[in-house]
């Protein structure tokens, strides 16, 4: 189990995933094709965050200031989708 940063600046359509304590060389992911859907709602694509490589994300905001994320994870050899549901707290901006 992890903490999971996000860094959102829905303007520029730019998104950052960071997990410190990842036990990879990495700890930082940057959204890849995003896409956003009014200022409510984001999807993008992170690439090398282990144990499974990609990841999907759909952001949404809440009405309190932080967001809702589902992350999918692309299907595995048995053809599951693997996926995860995120609250995210604001905690600065």
């Amino acid at each position: 189990m992890w903490d999971v940063e996000l860094d959102a600046d829905w303007e520029k359509k730019e998104f950052i995933v960071r997990i410190p304590a990842s036990r990879a060389k990495l700890t930082e992911w940057p959204g890849l094709m995003v896409q956003t859907i009014g200022d409510e709602e984001a999807v993008f694509r992170t690439r090398g965050i282990p144990p499974l490589q990609i990841h999907w994300w759909h952001v949404v905001k809440n009405p309190t200031g932080g967001l809702w994320a589902m992350v999918l994870v692309p299907p595995n050899k048995e053809g599951i989708w693997l996926n995860c549901g995120l609250l995210l707290k604001k905690i600065s901006g």
